[in-house]
């Protein structure tokens, strides 16, 4: 049996209203050479038959079933089971746009990367239950080379946004001793993963082309409630340890201090944004700034310092935070001008 260029997974977790059009999404794609694993996660409602009802339509739908184990534990069963090339991963409520494939396998094709980035669309529910599209602006299309370049690295990382997983497909040999982080439960693992493979000698391509559509419902996991946010403070820690390895792997001792001061910038940021936009109480602020610190203290060579000119070269924002940070004044970055909070209103 040959095998497909493609693989792409999607674990299943109680998503019988969402599911079908997440799937079709995959099916009307333009480039056709792929299977789709549907990993059920112990899913209570409809999805285990959905799945299979599903796979009796096209003979590229392959189901698998487990006892729930969330979606770190699914996405693992699926890259255990997966044939293809490459690899790339599908939320069971998103939705793939139709040249995604195409497009990635074109700049494979161009380019002999290991690994490719595309841009996404981002929707969030506002309270009334409406979709509304969040603006970000795309990056510009650039190369990752394998090897030892910082300022590669860190224009790569600029480029390509946030790191999610989903809008990326990756080489399945460079994924051979790579796995999802099961003790995320709540966020983070698609960073920890990233994270993982760029610590590898391999080589990327971004471009700002949209891949993917990702909603981001009330109930999302990767939604900024309470809840979720105690869950990504619990590891946080293990994040800032993937982050400063593959820093290590990817540049010289030469420019590390510049990377790894941004890359400190975007852990300070991220959590702002998190208790912000939780609207997390004082313990759980005070909670998530210890480990954070605690982070950085357990990083070997790594002290608490973080420099403030470095990191607003990159991104503005990300001086204020780190100033404010610094200072203990964190709970002022909620009066900072919100454009998301604005359109979701």
């Amino acid at each position: 049996m040959q095998r497909p260029l493609f693989s792409i997974i999607i674990p299943v977790y109680n998503a019988a209203e969402t599911l079908t059009s997440a799937v079709e999404s995959i099916l009307n794609q333009s480039e056709p050479d792929f299977e789709l694993l549907l990993v059920d996660d112990g899913s209570q409602d409809t999805s285990a038959d959905l799945c299979r009802q599903l796979a009796a339509r096209d003979t590229r739908i392959r189901v698998f079933s487990q006892e729930n184990g969330g979606i770190c534990a699914a996405r693992n069963r699926g890259l255990a089971e997966a044939c293809g090339e490459y690899i790339g991963f599908c939320d069971d409520d998103d939705l793939y746009l139709p040249d995604a494939l195409q497009t990635a396998k074109q700049l494979v094709k161009d380019t002999g990367a290991d690994f490719v980035r595309g841009g996404y669309e981002l929707l969030r529910e506002t309270d009334s239950g409406q979709m509304v599209q969040l603006p970000h602006a795309p990056g510009t299309a650039c190369r990752l080379p394998a090897g030892k370049d910082g300022k590669a690295y860190l224009t790569f990382l600029t480029n390509a946004g946030p790191q999610f997983v989903w809008n990326a497909f990756y080489k399945r040999d460079l994924l051979v001793d790579i796995r999802f982080d099961e003790r995320c439960r709540f966020g983070l693992e698609d960073f920890l993963f990233n994270a993982c493979v760029y610590a590898k000698d391999s080589a990327a391509v971004y471009t700002p082309f949209p891949f993917y559509r990702h909603y981001e419902r009330g109930d999302s996991t990767s939604a900024a409630t309470a809840k979720a946010v105690q869950g990504r403070i619990q590891t946080v820690s293990i994040w800032v340890q993937a982050e400063y390895t593959a820093a290590q792997a990817r540049c010289t001792s030469c420019d590390f201090r510049d990377v790894w001061a941004v890359r400190k910038a975007e852990f300070v940021t991220f959590l702002m944004h998190q208790l912000r936009d939780s609207h997390a109480g004082q313990d759980i602020c005070r909670s998530a700034w210890d480990r954070l610190r605690q982070a950085y203290r357990n990083t070997t060579g790594c002290n608490g310092g973080l420099d403030f000119l470095r990191a607003a070269r990159h991104n503005k924002k990300q001086a204020i935070a780190l100033f404010l940070y610094t200072t203990h004044l964190q709970a002022l970055y909620a009066h900072l001008p919100n454009k998301e909070e604005k359109l979701l209103k």
